[in-house]
């Protein structure tokens, strides 16, 4: 049944495919995608991580590298990022239920 509700959802009208990124196979795009998968975090958030790197995938590749004490790794970013977007969403599910 599953299955069938995952099908009907991907087919009815409306639901947004996104484009494959031309930067999904960029070395540090790979490396942040393998980074997540190897977590082991709730599939969930498994999931807003690899949709925060399909999106900001340009801004992956344009960082500047960190050396581990002047600033974020790529996958510490993505996290933030990540975290920072499900606020803003939890907060805007909020604020239109309560208006």
């Amino acid at each position: 049944m599953w299955c069938l509700e995952t099908i009907s959802k991907i087919n009815a009208p409306g639901y947004a495919r996104s484009e494959p990124s031309p930067l999904q196979f960029h070395p540090r795009v790979l490396a942040v995608r393998r980074f997540v998968k190897a977590m082991g975090v709730p599939y969930e958030y498994e999931m807003r991580l690899k949709r925060s790197i399909h999106r900001y995938a340009d801004q992956i590749v344009s960082r500047p590298l960190y050396r581990p004490e002047e600033g974020w790794s790529d996958e510490e970013a993505i996290q933030q990022v990540t975290l920072g977007d499900w606020n803003e969403e939890c907060l805007h599910k909020l604020f239109t239920e309560l208006t």
